[in-house]
């Protein structure tokens, strides 16, 4: 049978992960736990500390959700203008081999919005990956599309099979659906870890343009 946690206990693992973790600030974020939802809180100078956080806490066996309210404030860093980040967001995606030409990229007030059109959800997350870690960026907001082509006939067998190729994944557990190009992705998962796998098993099937990841943890 698995192992119940308290959430004091959960709390206490969330927070060992951090100390554990030399890309997380432990000292800088506050951690709380009510029904096994997790909370982070907290200051950290760059979108980067928040992300680490976020990743580390996501790892943690037993936790069920996960609500990042950490902010990033960058007072301690060198000031970076609007326009030296730009220029330093066009370099990190003309340099990325995954990150298609037609991405493009603004700055306001740190916040990096991207836009454009892609064939496949990896290139999109590349983009949002390639800046996330520059020096003064606050926020990504990634607006950028997946190109609308007809998905196969054979859709939903081609995702499920996938599912049950990865070893790492109990497939009987989840249950797919599609709908045009939409996948809905519905069961239970053990981990977050393992919740992501599924949902990137679905977006890597040609044709997918969006993956509604309807997954509960165990």
């Amino acid at each position: 049978m698995p192992i119940t946690l308290t959430d004091r206990e959960l709390q206490q693992k969330v927070e060992d992960e951090f100390v554990w973790d030399p890309a997380v600030l432990p000292a800088a974020i506050g951690v709380s736990v009510v029904d096994r939802a997790v909370t982070l809180t907290g200051t950290v100078p760059t979108l980067s500390d928040r992300i680490a956080a976020v990743e580390a806490a996501k790892r943690v066996r037993g936790v069920r959700s996960l609500a990042d309210e950490i902010i990033v404030h960058a007072a301690s860093a060198p000031s970076r203008t609007d326009q030296d980040i730009a220029h330093a967001v066009g370099l990190a995606l003309e340099w990325n081999a995954r990150v298609p030409e037609a991405v493009r990229a603004t700055v306001r007030n740190g916040v990096v919005t991207l836009e454009g059109i892609v064939n496949w959800e990896y290139q999109r997350r590349a983009a949002q990956k390639a800046v996330h870690h520059l020096h003064g960026v606050q926020r990504v907001a990634n607006n950028i599309a997946i190109t609308a082509t007809p998905a196969p006939n054979d859709l939903h067998r081609r995702i499920a099979a996938a599912l049950h190729r990865q070893a790492s994944l109990d497939a009987a557990s989840i249950t797919v659906e599609t709908r045009d190009t939409e996948v809905w992705l519905k069961g239970e998962v053990t981990s977050w870890s393992e919740r992501e796998r599924a949902e990137a098993a679905a977006w890597s099937a040609p044709g997918v343009t969006a993956v509604h990841d309807d997954l509960r943890l165990r």
